[in-house]
């Protein structure tokens, strides 16, 4: 009995976490698309130590397959673009948020939301 409590503990955490993800970026996306039309300034989603995830609207391509938006992980130490996903749906957005968190966290040393001062 203790296991299976636990174990549900440990699915409605995920749940409850890819859940608040989602809002992260469905709330980044309603800004972004509230912006006035030709500024390029980033939504920062978060930072973790010098890396930084942000979101970009992306670049108008005229295709039936346009993503939505692009997320990018950035080191402003080094002053490099990590890496960059572009994103058809708010969920393709939320998972790629989750897998540059995880990316950055051990090249910082900390945990997630952390800022630098």
């Amino acid at each position: 009995m203790q296991t299976t409590v636990k174990a549900r503990g440990v699915v409605v955490g995920r749940a409850l976490e890819y859940n608040f993800t989602t809002l992260r970026i469905s709330r980044a996306y309603v800004s972004l698309l509230s912006r006035p039309e030709g500024e390029a300034a980033a939504i920062s989603l978060a930072w973790i130590g010098d890396h930084e995830i942000r979101m970009h609207a992306a670049p108008p391509a005229g295709d039936a397959k346009q993503p939505l938006f692009i997320i990018d992980v950035f080191d402003h130490d080094a002053r490099l673009l990590i890496d960059s996903r572009a994103c058809h749906t708010v969920a393709e957005g939320a998972v790629a948020f989750d897998e540059f968190l995880h990316m950055a966290e051990p090249a910082a040393g900390g945990p997630h939301g952390t800022r630098p001062n």
